[in-house]
């Protein structure tokens, strides 16, 4: 089974009152483990459901700095998205 990937990026805009100072942002992401998966499985939790959490929790971070409306809309979407797709 092929599987496609698709990255969508949010700009994040700091403000520095030092001119002096150097800001770096750094992000990295990895495949999902089987033996992450296993956990889940071991708990009674299913293939899509464990992937869908992960996911989640994977983007939970940047998504509690949105905007309140924006972040449970873009939750809504992702939970979408990922309904059926996984696996």
């Amino acid at each position: 089974t092929r599987r496609e990937a698709t990255a969508h990026e949010i700009a994040i805009v700091l403000q520095v009152k030092n001119p002096t100072a150097r800001i770096e942002h750094e992000a990295s992401t990895s495949k999902i483990g089987e033996d992450q998966l296993f956990y889940f499985q071991q708990r009674g939790i299913d293939y899509e459901k464990a992937m869908a959490a992960m996911i989640s929790g994977f983007c939970r971070d940047v998504f509690n700095e949105l905007p309140d409306e924006f972040g449970s809309e873009v939750n809504q979407l992702m939970s979408l998205k990922l309904e059926g797709s996984v696996g």
